[in-house]
């Protein structure tokens, strides 16, 4: 039996999910960061996170927690690229205090995680807090970060990668790196 939890915030009209867990026995769990949350929650599972089971099941972990670059939610990427924007632009002081609070949780995270998972797509290039989140990751560079799979451009692909793209139940990661790192 697959178990949950979820930990949600609001700052002002903005909904916000900071951390997702779905464990399935006692072993470590996996940290996973993706771009955004969508609509899972404590109980619920949307096409992500039953992806994300399918794939994390053959791993030796005992379930995973899902971060995410930011915890603004959307299952449209777009009105992520919106948010943001107009989160910098007017309510500067709010995005950074949600920036920080995200930061401090995927560091804290990352401390006990049995392995790091990207999962973000291609959404993250060229990000200007891209550092400060890879260096929460890997703890200041000093862990490894892994993805399912990664695209030909080596970005680390989405659970949700369809047709030719999609992930193989391979029970394997990938090491990756950022571009800038290399």
């Amino acid at each position: 039996m697959v178990r949950g939890s979820a930990e949600f915030g609001e700052v002002r009209d903005w909904q916000l999910r900071f951390r997702l867990d779905r464990w399935w026995d006692e072993r470590p769990r996996a940290l996973v960061c993706m771009a955004n949350p969508s609509h899972a929650d404590a109980e619920r599972n949307d096409p992500t996170i039953r992806n994300l089971l399918r794939l994390s099941r053959p791993l030796p972990i005992g379930g995973f927690t899902v971060v995410n670059v930011e915890p603004f939610i959307t299952s449209v990427p777009a009105d992520l690229a919106e948010w943001r924007r107009r989160a910098v632009a007017t309510r500067p002081r709010d995005y950074k205090m949600i920036q920080g609070k995200n930061l401090r949780l995927i560091r804290e995270l990352s401390a006990t995680a049995a392995v790091r998972i990207v999962a973000w797509g291609q959404l993250v290039r060229g990000k200007a807090h891209a550092p400060h989140l890879l260096g929460a990751l890997s703890l200041d560079f000093n862990e490894a970060l892994h993805a399912f799979a990664l695209t030909k451009n080596g970005c680390p692909k989405h659970p949700l990668a369809r047709g030719r793209h999609r992930i193989a139940e391979s029970g394997e990661l990938v090491l990756w790196r950022h571009p800038s790192l290399n």
